[in-house]
């Protein structure tokens, strides 16, 4: 209780919270050619518990090389996913020391301002998410930026989202829809997935993952749970059960899935 007391508080400081407004018709805006080739490094689950809601932390990590960037400044669009509008976003670039590929867990960043918005705004990078959906559009600032880019050419958004989940029968999975991106007509690349069992926290014992849309390659998704929960130990001298004959399928890592720019993510979290 104490690790869930400190962690409520440390969120409310930290998101900036997301009033709602009136939506208007969206209406579909030209898509503008990014300086760089965006790619997803890792897409991370927490559970948490205020009170009695359960509501699922959601931390997207984008990757965003030099390129060609020429300093100016840069908005991206990002759609909200499902199972509802969160109740609070945080988002901060961060940079990617070099020789790595991902931003270090524990690396701060700087904030970055965000504004709600209908649909994607003219002059406004798509990133995540489709253009016509609801979402938010992140101002990513020039000296912000370069920054970030110093120590090694390559800098990471970190799109942190709390979102309430609605109340499932025992036993049942929470399920998750979260939005993916593209440059183009290329899906961007997604390295891993990974829950946090964070102490004190609800724990996660299983993840599954799967693209879904309407043509999304049905293979499972390799999810790592990190740490993993304690598993009771067989009784002495209990007989080992046979091997599955036609089991289901092992998960493969993201990046090997077949992958097209309608598909999301949809994720399912059993305590």
């Amino acid at each position: 209780m104490k690790y869930a007391a400190v962690f409520a508080v440390f969120v409310s400081m930290l998101f900036v919270h997301l009033e709602p407004v009136a939506i208007a018709a969206p209406k579909p805006q030209p898509i503008l050619r990014l300086p760089m080739l965006p790619s997803i490094a890792r897409v991370t689950f927490e559970l948490v518990r205020d009170k009695s809601q359960m509501q699922a932390l959601i931390v997207e990590e984008v990757n965003l090389p030099r390129g060609d960037w020429q300093g100016e400044p840069l908005d991206f669009y990002v759609a909200f996913g499902a199972p509802g509008v969160p109740q609070a976003v945080d988002v901060r670039i961060v940079s990617v020391m070099d020789g790595l590929l991902e931003a270090e867990s524990d690396a701060l960043g700087e904030p970055v301002a965000i504004t709600r918005a209908p649909s994607r705004p003219p002059n406004v990078h798509s990133l995540l998410g489709r253009d016509t959906m609801a979402g938010f559009v992140i101002h990513l600032g020039k000296i912000a930026f370069a920054k970030a880019l110093a120590p090694g050419n390559m800098a990471t958004l970190r799109i942190r989202s709390l979102v309430l989940l609605p109340d499932v029968p025992k036993g049942q999975p929470h399920t998750l829809v979260v939005r993916l991106g593209a440059s183009g007509s290329s899906p961007l690349p997604v390295g891993r997935l990974s829950v946090h069992n964070r102490p004190g926290a609800p724990v996660v014992a299983r993840a599954e993952a799967r693209l879904c849309g309407a043509s999304a390659d049905p293979h499972p998704l390799a999810v790592e749970i990190a740490p993993k929960p304690a598993v009771a130990l067989p009784a002495p001298h209990a007989p080992s059960a046979p091997p599955a004959i036609g089991g289901p399928e092992a998960p493969i890592a993201p990046v090997l899935a077949v992958r097209h720019v309608t598909d999301d993510l949809c994720v399912a979290l059993s305590l």
